[in-house]
């Protein structure tokens, strides 16, 4: 978040109060003076909306750096010589992702986004707004739009892939050895036209950009290191197979540290080029030891 806890809390309570008492003021339990309203009273509404959903995303960011941060603390204590499962609550056995949570929080932009571009337009079409206005908020609807292709999408990718996984050979692994992991395929993908199959390090932190008087906070994510493997046939797959790859990691490899103030985590992304709609994923890979960073060197690929 860039914030404490404390501080993403607070911040969001400015706009859940604010956007609370326009929201009573438009739906008229809050009273006020009619002659002071200048828009119609679902204007106001839809204003205090979103400014309290606003604040609602700011509490929900607190609430789980709150949580993470107390795993953490519970984690330390209840795996002191285990260091990957004091780092992260990982599953020995591998890593799974689900696309429905990203298609959720992207359809509910698409519907905070069209709620909060409401007010503008009535006041641009509605209002007879000068063409300057009227040509900006028609941009801003063409983003509206591009974001509900992008959120449709995202559904249709959730329906026809639904779940992914990946397997661990080992739990941890080691930054000294070779990472061994099985990508298994859902059933909708049966026939791949192309992919790309990338292990990679990554650091990440916010980073302050200080303008005069202007402050602003930046999440910055650098690749370390990155092995890649292409396909660039045809291949038909199976339920049951299972794609194993193996890359062969610098000396110097760095660890993974999740629950670090600069963390470093490594990933496995999946880009596959299918018949109809492609899939992309990435999973999270535990990978520990002692490091630090290196130029990429060749992979090695058994499937």
């Amino acid at each position: 978040m860039g914030l404490p806890t404390w501080g993403g809390f607070l911040f969001g309570s400015v706009f859940v109060a604010v956007g609370t008492a326009i929201m009573l003021m438009g739906t008229k339990i809050l009273p006020v003076d009619p002659a002071s309203v200048k828009a119609p009273y679902w204007v106001l509404t839809v204003a205090g909306a979103s400014f309290a959903l606003g604040g609602l995303m700011v509490w929900g960011m607190a609430g789980k750096q709150f949580a993470a941060n107390r795993r953490r603390i519970l984690a330390s204590r209840q795996y002191p010589n285990e260091p990957a499962l004091a780092d992260y609550r990982w599953h020995p056995d591998g890593f799974e992702v689900s696309e429905w949570p990203g298609a959720a929080k992207a359809v509910g932009f698409a519907i905070g986004l069209t709620i909060f571009l409401s007010m503008f337009n009535w006041w641009a079409f509605f209002q007879q707004g000068p063409w300057m206005l009227k040509g900006i908020v028609i941009l801003f609807d063409s983003c509206g739009l591009l974001m509900w292709w992008q959120a449709g999408r995202q559904v249709g990718s959730a329906i026809k892939f639904g779940h992914s996984r990946i397997v661990f050979t080992r739990f941890p692994y080691d930054v000294l050895e070779p990472v061994v992991i099985r990508w298994w395929p859902c059933e909708a993908i049966s026939q791949m036209n192309k992919g790309a199959f990338t292990l990679r390090c990554v650091e990440e932190w916010m980073q302050v950009t200080t303008s005069g008087r202007k402050r602003s906070l930046e999440l910055i994510q650098e690749e370390v290191w990155s092995g890649k493997w292409l396909l660039e046939k045809p291949r038909k797959l199976q339920v049951k197979d299972a794609v194993e790859l193996c890359y062969e990691l610098p000396k110097s490899a760095r660890p993974t540290q999740l629950s670090a103030d600069r963390p470093v985590f490594w990933e496995l992304e999946v880009k596959l080029d299918l018949p109809g709609l492609d899939f992309k994923q990435a999973y999270l890979v535990p990978i520990y030891g002692l490091g630090a960073t290196s130029r990429i060197k060749p992979i090695k690929l058994n499937s």
